[in-house]
């Protein structure tokens, strides 16, 4: 399965203890998000209150 975010072939899953499977973007484009929110004060109060960002 292709990364949402850039198209590429670079999908994580990631296997919950409950047996789940979440797929994300790739790390590439998890990084780039990241840079950009930290530029954002805003955004980084947003992602750290809805757990998005750790």
């Amino acid at each position: 399965m292709a990364c949402p975010m850039c198209g590429g072939r670079g999908i994580i899953t990631v296997r919950l203890p409950d047996g789940r499977e979440v797929e994300t973007a790739c790390l590439e484009c998890l990084d780039r998000e990241a840079e950009e929110a930290w530029e954002d004060e805003d955004e980084v109060e947003r992602l750290f209150e809805n757990g998005e960002l750790f």
